[in-house]
This record gives structure tokens, sequence and C-alpha cells, in this order.
């Protein structure tokens, strides 16, 4: 993929992980990459464009002699601190860069040059060499994004706009839920979510009394529908339905959909990060949640593997028009969800389902 974009790949003993990296880059000994260069803008895998020119800012910024650094962002945690992702620096400035260790090995010597080492900083030291650390614009004009660090300001909206990926902007959510005569929880930790691009159908199995129907708050991203008679099999015939409806564009357009039931609890990231998954992997036709709470064991935090018993419907986001291709197949056994799973990997592989580390989800 590199050689056909151009691109020069260099390959390295995962050892001290990016700032075991750039040591590397700032000391020459990286087998590949150039011994001479002006200026280097060094990210991490979860750093993307928000602009076509993103470099431009950053080597404008190094034309001032008085800068030393060029930065993404300077973050105030811990200590004032360059993030040691999207900066840009002066070969004649990294040079001089000391690190606390040769070879950086460990995550805290990373957190060390980062923020906690005082004076030993990467800030710190540029600055004790006369030079400035310049964020180069604010936040929310930043022309590169930290997907992994800025959860609350999420903005592949606007990279999918500028770089017309083909992805619909914003990523629409939908969830399925199927409800019977009881309080749906769901809906309060939907309105929570740092993604705000969902959708919310809950399909109540039967018709519902009013002292449903009345806690179902007025929000355009939710709806209820009731069913003419009651089917039962653990709402699997409504999934089924809503699934068949989906596929033949009658029930809603969307890009993913989740499965689950009134009591499910996602935490206010988990559409954020299960849509990263999906960014991650070009390949990847459903997410997961490493890690959940499960009544069935007394709620405690399992491991979530693709294993029948070890994978709950709700702590799973799917490609919609795979998940609609497939369909909702068994519509009465207690483990429906694992054979729906079964069915989507048989055609695309389990190893296109891609693990997002957290407990994100809970099954009351």
């Amino acid at each position: 993929m590199c050689e056909a974009a151009g691109i020069k790949y260099i390959q390295r003993k995962n050892v001290g992980f990016d700032i075991g990296a750039f040591q590397d880059v700032c000391r020459g000994r990286l087998d590949g990459f150039p011994k001479q260069w002006d200026s280097l803008l060094w990210c991490t895998d979860d750093t993307i464009p928000m602009k076509k020119d993103f470099i431009d800012p950053f080597v404008n910024a190094l034309q001032d002699k008085t800068v030393g650094i060029a930065a993404m962002k300077i973050s105030n945690s811990v200590a004032p601190h360059v993030r040691t992702t999207g900066f840009a620096i002066k070969q004649s400035v990294a040079a001089k860069i000391q690190f606390p260790a040769d070879p950086i090995t460990t995550k805290s010597q990373c957190y060390f040059f980062e923020h906690r080492g005082g004076i030993k900083t990467l800030t710190m030291q540029v600055r004790s060499m006369g030079l400035k650390c310049d964020q180069v614009a604010p936040d929310p004009a930043s022309p590169l994004f930290d997907t992994g660090y800025w959860r609350r300001l999420n903005r592949m909206g606007e990279h999918e706009s500028v770089f017309n990926t083909g992805n619909v902007v914003g990523d629409k959510i939908t969830f399925i839920c199927t409800i019977y005569n009881t309080y749906p929880q769901i809906i309060s930790s939907l309105l929570l979510q740092t993604h705000k691009n969902w959708e919310l159908i809950l399909i109540h199995d039967g018709q519902a009394p009013d002292s449903v129907k009345s806690i179902i708050p007025e929000d355009p991203r939710i709806r209820f529908i009731e069913t003419p008679e009651r089917l039962g099999n653990y709402g699997h015939p409504n999934r089924a339905w809503a699934l068949e409806e989906i596929r033949q564009g009658r029930l809603t357009k969307t890009d993913y959909i989740n499965v689950g039931n009134a009591d499910n609890y996602y935490v206010p990231v988990f559409c954020e990060y299960m849509l990263n998954g999906f960014r991650r992997s070009h390949t990847a036709v459903a997410t997961y949640c490493t890690e959940m709470v499960h009544s069935y064991k007394a709620w405690q935090v399992i491991p979530v593997t693709t294993a029948r018993g070890f994978m709950d419907c709700a702590g799973v986001l799917l490609k919609a028009d795979i998940a609609a291709e497939i369909g909702w197949q068994d519509v009465v056994s207690h483990s429906a969800d694992w054979l729906f799973f079964q069915d989507i990997a048989s055609r695309y592989s389990f190893s296109n389902f891609i693990p997002v580390k957290g407990c994100l989800f809970i099954h009351n």
C-alpha cells in the first residue's frame, strides 16, 4: 500500500513506543531514515489531518528563529508541555535533545520525557535553549487532530468532508432495541453520548401501556414502534424484522447498527470509541469492546471474545449494510445474537471483528 502511494515505509523493532522511535531519529540511527533533514513533523497513528495543506502551518512556524517547536497541542495536564504527537522540530534542535534513558524502553520513561520530568521534559529543554514552543492554532481549528486524546472534540466529520473519504459525515449509528413493558434505561446513556449522530428505534413487543409511552422523551432521534401483537422469543422476531426493513430501505438509512435491549447501558464514549475502531481498519465489519459488565455473571467485569457465551449483541457495532445483508436468521434460540455474529463471520471472518479496548457496556 505504501509503495503504491509513493510512501517510504520503515520497519523498526517495537521497543520504546513512539518516543523510542523519535529518539532513534534524533540520534540518526534509524536504518532507512534520512541522516540529513531540515525539519521533522512527528505524528503517531491516531493523528490525522484536518486540511490538505496541514504541513504548512508547522513549517511556517519554524521559520521564526525564536521557535524551537511548532506544536499541534500544548497541554496543561500534569504540567505545561508539548504533546509528543503532531509537533515539528528542526534537526539542529533535535540533535541537542536529551532523553531519560538510552534506549527508551518503558512507558514511564516516555511520560517523563513528555510531561513528568520537570526541567528535563522536551518542552523545558527547548525553552532552556532560549527557544519557544508554539501551538500553531487553537484546538478547534488545528490542522491536525489527535483522535485518541481530544475525546470531547470530535472532528471526524470535518476530516471526512475535507478528504472525501466516502463515509457519511458524522457516521450515523442506529440502535435497534426491543422493549416489553419496562423502563428503557438505554435512553439515558444514549443522551449522554459524545458522538451525537445516533438514532434509537424502540420496538415494543405488542401494544404498549400508557405508562411506558409516557416516559419516552421527545427527541427527534428516538422512534417508538409498537407491533400488532406480542411475539416473545426474547424479541428476536422484532430484530429480524428491523434488519430486513433496513435492507429494503424502508425503516431508516444508516451507517452502523447496534442491536440491544431496553436495559442496556453504554458509557458516554461508547459510540465514539467504537467508531474509532472502524477507522483503524479498512476491512472492519464490526467493532466490540474488550470487556463488559454482565448480569448473568453477578455484574462482574468479564472479557469479551469472539466465542459463544462471551459476546453480547449490544456490545458490538456493525456496518449497517453487512448486518442487513446477513439478517437475523434465528428468531427462537436464546443465543440468537451469537448465531447472528457467526453468520456474519462465515462470510466476512471474525478477523474483521476489531476489538476496542475498554469496558464500555453493561448488560443489566
